[in-house]
């Protein structure tokens, strides 16, 4: 049969919580994603919360590829005009072959059309270098380095990338 391999993002639903949840099992993942470890009932319950009543300043997609959960994209914040962007494409097998930068265009295409921000911006750790890569290849500027967090068990700059909605 053959493919037609079209990606979209849509609302996340009941059903997703075991998919996010099967990810959790892949330590790689978990580690590059800053996952807690938690036990497969524990991740199941903070996926169902965010399902049913996720924070009004989180809007989270699912990104589907052919009908399969691939990954999903996060547009945060509460301002009008910009929002933070923010992706994980699951489980680690599926890295490199694409569809972070897949997911990363159909969010931002998302974000200026249907909800018509002016502004996306995104963070990553300096150490990250995939995420690196994935800001720099769809368009992102980097505005800033400003903070520190922990990835992957070491302290580390974070690195700020903006990109504004094309007229």
């Amino acid at each position: 049969m053959p493919r037609t391999d079209t990606m979209r993002l849509r609302p996340l639903s009941l059903g997703d919580e075991h998919v996010f949840t099967e990810w959790a099992r892949d330590e790689e993942f978990r580690a590059a994603n800053g996952w807690p470890e938690r036990d497969h009932d524990g991740h199941l319950r903070h996926w169902r919360r965010l399902i049913e009543a996720p924070p009004p300043e989180l809007i989270r997609l699912a990104v589907e590829v052919d009908e399969e959960v691939v990954g999903y994209a996060d547009l945060h914040g509460l301002a009008p005009d910009t929002r933070e962007l923010g992706i994980a494409i699951g489980p680690s097998s599926r890295w490199g072959q694409g569809l972070g930068q897949r997911a990363i265009k159909t969010a931002l295409t998302y974000g200026f059309s249907v909800l018509d921000l002016s502004r996306i911006w995104a963070e990553t750790h300096e150490t990250n270098a995939r995420a690196k890569k994935l800001f720099d290849a769809t368009g992102f500027i980097e505005t800033g380095r400003h903070g520190t967090d922990t990835y992957r068990g070491e302290e580390v700059s974070l690195v700020q990338y903006a990109v504004e909605r094309p007229y």
